[in-house]
């Protein structure tokens, strides 16, 4: 390919081109199958004097209710876990392998894995749902699973024997699975706690809490000294944001504002894109 395009193009620009094909059709198929209503028009300056109005419209429905709370909360953790797992992993693959260039194939597939246990645990969590018995306990299951994984991945972060290795590969999947697991349950909770006026707001805050605790958490990784410490902190705050959801007391009943157009049962979440890095789905 490379001779037939006079070096234009490379042989690892062949994932980008399909991925940006794939990324046209999509966008081609919201803009044709997706219409929107009509809105009125929005400038810049009503967008930017809004956000302030946003967030601390996201951070009342927080303080009034406590599942959406929960929620808020286990984001940031996901956020943490998410920045560590994606700064520390490049530098481990690269001192495993020897070389960066090795490291950075080798970082390649783990991502690739990553995502893979990602989308089988979002296809996976109308099931672990059921067998938790509700959205709740699917997010406490489905988070600690990650946590346990990022944990491992610590535990393992000194050493470089077969058996490390293979343990922190699959500290690395659980990761993502986890993660996986839990978006769609939280996402379901979310939707039927919260009124379609107030949701998008809802999922902004969601997204701001995530990027927020994870910028902080890359901010403290930078002055930790290498080594299991760096990854314990991670694995540490999913923990917590795994913690919150043991219900020490039930939670409020839901407004009947919130339970307009409902999914099909609150056990069985419906389906989200689980990317941790998770991009979030608006409602």
């Amino acid at each position: 390919m490379s001779e037939a395009t006079s070096q234009l193009v490379l042989p690892l620009s062949v994932p980008l081109l399909l991925g940006a094909t794939v990324e046209i059709a999509f966008v081609a198929y919201v803009l044709t199958s997706l219409p929107e209503p009509s809105r009125p028009t929005a400038t810049l300056r009503k967008v930017i004097r809004g956000i302030p109005a946003t967030v601390a419209g996201g951070l009342r429905l927080s303080g009034h209710d406590i599942l959406i709370r929960r929620v808020l909360l286990s984001a940031g953790a996901s956020g943490s876990a998410l920045v560590t797992i994606e700064l520390l992993t490049p530098g481990r693959a690269a001192a495993l392998t020897g070389a960066s260039e090795a490291g950075a194939v080798l970082f390649a597939t783990l991502a690739c894995a990553g995502f893979i246990c990602s989308g089988v645990g979002s296809h996976l969590a109308p099931l672990v749902a059921r067998r938790a018995g509700s959205g709740e306990r699917a997010v406490l299951v489905s988070l600690s699973t990650s946590a346990g994984g990022l944990l491992l991945l610590g535990a393992t972060a000194a050493s470089t024997g077969v058996g490390s290795m293979l343990l922190g590969a699959t500290g690395y999947g659980l990761v993502y699975l986890g993660l996986g697991a839990a978006g769609p349950s939280e996402n379901d909770l979310l939707h039927r706690r919260v009124s379609s006026s107030a949701r998008a707001t809802a999922l902004s805050v969601q997204s701001l809490a995530l990027q927020l605790v994870g910028a902080l958490t890359g901010l403290i990784i930078g002055v930790l000294p290498p080594g299991r410490l760096r990854w314990l902190l991670g694995g540490a705050a999913l923990l917590a944001g795994a913690l919150v959801w043991i219900r020490h007391g039930g939670i409020a009943p839901q407004t009947p504002a919130a339970t307009s157009q409902p999914h099909a049962v609150s056990s069985a979440p419906s389906a989200v894109g689980s990317d941790p890095t998770r991009s979030n789905a608006g409602q």
